[in-house]
């Protein structure tokens, strides 16, 4: 009780700014930067702390860069770029609606490549047997690989990141540019 506030560590004045936000019992609180200087373990509480918040019918507005955090975190989230508000969505919608990827390996990768472009599907080969397609689900291509009688070795599918999806409506997925 008798320590100063100055000799705390940054995860502990950051527990601490958030215990004084709550002392009000506020039906909004806005955070920016919640879990900066937290260790994993005050992650994992300012986590479910949020959460449950928020299943208090609380509004919790978080603010932050560390968009994987994000991504555990929240179930709505806005994108502003610059200023201007990009896009407002549900994280499940707003990561569904960006482009899957389809993997596939098979030793008849380019007997499927043909046929997915028949069907109007682009694909890129990775390598001889290795076939990307965008868009795409993995029922769609093993189907038309069981249809073709193609053995697959490997069949994945992956979502796009929080991330990706801010860089795509913000940049065009490039990485911002550094000002010198």
């Amino acid at each position: 009780a008798d320590r100063r506030v100055g000799g705390f560590s940054l995860g502990m004045r950051q527990r601490l700014g958030i215990a004084t936000a709550l002392l009000g019992d506020p039906g909004v609180m806005i955070l920016d930067e919640p879990a900066n200087g937290l260790d994993p373990e005050g992650v994992r509480w300012l986590r479910e702390l949020l959460r449950g918040l928020a299943g208090e019918g609380r509004a919790v507005l978080i603010s932050s860069h560390i968009l994987a955090e994000i991504a555990q975190t929240v179930d709505s989230v806005c994108i502003v770029d610059r200023g201007r508000l990009v896009t407002q969505s549900t994280l499940d919608a707003l990561t569904a609606s960006a482009t899957r990827v389809v993997r596939v390996r098979s030793p008849r990768a380019q007997d499927l490549k043909v046929a997915l472009a028949a069907r109007g599907t682009a694909s890129s080969s990775v390598a001889e047997d290795r076939l990307e397609v965008p868009g795409a689900t993995t029922e769609e291509v093993g189907l038309l690989a069981a249809e073709l009688g193609a053995p697959i070795f490997e069949l994945t599918s992956d979502a796009s990141s929080l991330e990706d999806v801010f860089f795509k409506l913000t940049n065009s997925g490039e990485p911002a540019e550094v000002a010198r």
